[in-house]
């Protein structure tokens, strides 16, 4: 079982949320507005100029049920920034005192310069590490309790579809490599007259990287115009920063991001372990730690979204299901089963070694077997069938521990 964050944890973090999505991220001059850009419906506000002198059109987001709630409460938000910022800071300095962890203080100036250049509200999502660490205040529990190391790096992910960036015509405000310079960051050296599309510290102890989906085999990086950056093309991004979430980083008055749906998050990182080189065992094994501790904490109140998200995957060709059956395989222990109670009890183990706890009620059995014997009788008899139906239901929807039901079973 995943350990839940005390629930006045969660008002707290809920509260801080709500606070940044009902506040604009600039102060805009009269009412947002639609307009629609090949095919697609999108919000927008003008923004005066620093020197007063002229009004220049900025991007709020796509039209969504959401965003037209956001659009409410931002024309009836008359708090000041002053005002926002102590209520936001004492709301942040709750869930530091609640023991909830922050960025550090490297990766807290260069998550806030991403955020006042407008990097998330143009559509980029964190990915990576950075995200998962979000996702202990998101769904409420805490995913790393034992496994710590797997929340551990000094690398940011930055991921951006490239079809939106030409979409919304807007671009950061102050340009990205203007922002990141202030950190004393650099473009790294390539190779040749290829862009780079990482950023590093003079030393070397960080890097920023900058992601687009790739739909091609052509791997050459791929100009952003909103974020007037280089990206280097992955296979499988697309998936992952679909309909991304917002979250709030709990660093000063909370910094306003996107990062991927944890269902998402997971199913991805289960196919990118599955592709990983022999060589990199290591980030293999953490993609699974990450994967498992989604997959256990959403398992126990979103089992329905998280299976959806194993079949939008499946959905998306051969590659994508057959690294899922792989990263989803189920080993059941030969050892005869259990008897707990009127149920029949085996032993599996997936993700990574991670004991699974199999039960089939006394009732399925009777109807699988079509006759009402002993349990653990049945349950030896036809344990072939049992183990069928485990494996298939934990690679559509894995869990610590299933239980299979007269209801589970095939109607005939």
């Amino acid at each position: 079982m995943t350990r839940a964050i005390p629930a006045t944890l969660q008002t707290t973090y809920a509260n801080l949320l709500q606070a940044h999505l009902n506040r604009p991220s600039f102060e805009f001059q009269g009412a947002p507005f639609t307009m629609v850009r090949k095919g697609k419906t999108y919000w927008y506000a003008n923004q005066r100029s620093a020197d007063g002198t002229t009004s220049r059109q900025r991007y709020l987001g796509p039209d969504t049920d959401e965003m037209r709630v956001r659009i409410d409460a931002m024309r009836t938000q008359q708090q000041n920034l002053a005002d926002f910022r102590d209520h936001t800071s004492s709301l942040v300095a709750q869930l530091r005192a609640g023991g909830i962890a922050g960025p550090d203080r490297k990766t807290g100036p260069i998550l806030r310069a991403l955020v006042n250049s407008g990097v998330f509200r143009l559509g980029g999502t964190l990915v990576g590490t950075h995200a998962f660490r979000h996702y202990d205040l998101v769904l409420g529990a805490y995913l790393s309790d034992n496994t710590g190391w797997i929340t551990q790096t000094d690398d940011i992910d930055v991921a951006s579809f490239h079809a939106l960036s030409m979409a919304i015509e807007d671009t950061t405000d102050p340009q990205i490599a203007k922002a990141l310079g202030t950190l004393d960051f650099k473009p790294a050296l390539t190779i040749g007259k290829t862009p780079p599309t990482t950023w590093t510290l003079a030393d070397g102890s960080y890097a920023i990287d900058f992601l687009t989906p790739s739909f091609s085999e052509e791997d050459k990086p791929t100009h952003i115009p909103t974020l007037d950056i280089w990206a280097k093309r992955l296979h499988f991004l697309d998936y992952l920063i679909t309909e991304p979430i917002h979250a709030v980083s709990p660093y000063m008055e909370g910094l306003l991001i996107q990062i991927p749906q944890p269902a998402r998050y997971a199913v991805h990182k289960l196919i990118i372990s599955q592709r990983r080189k022999d060589f990199a065992e290591a980030k293999r094994r953490k993609d699974i730690e990450q994967a498992r501790s989604l997959i256990w904490a959403m398992s126990e109140d979103q089992p329905y979204v998280l299976a959806q998200a194993i079949k939008d995957a499946d959905r998306r060709g051969k590659k994508w299901k057959a690294a899922l059956d792989q990263a989803l395989v189920l080993q059941i222990n030969p050892d005869d089963p259990i008897q707990p109670g009127d149920s029949a009890e085996f032993q599996g183990i997936a993700l990574g070694g991670a004991s699974i706890r199999l039960r089939i009620s006394g009732s399925a059995l009777a109807q699988i077997a079509k006759e009402d014997k002993d349990t653990l009788l049945l349950a030896k008899q036809h344990r072939d069938t049992i183990e069928r139906m485990f494996r298939a239901r934990f690679r559509s929807n894995p869990a610590a521990s299933i239980l299979l039901t007269s209801q589970d079973l095939p109607t005939v």
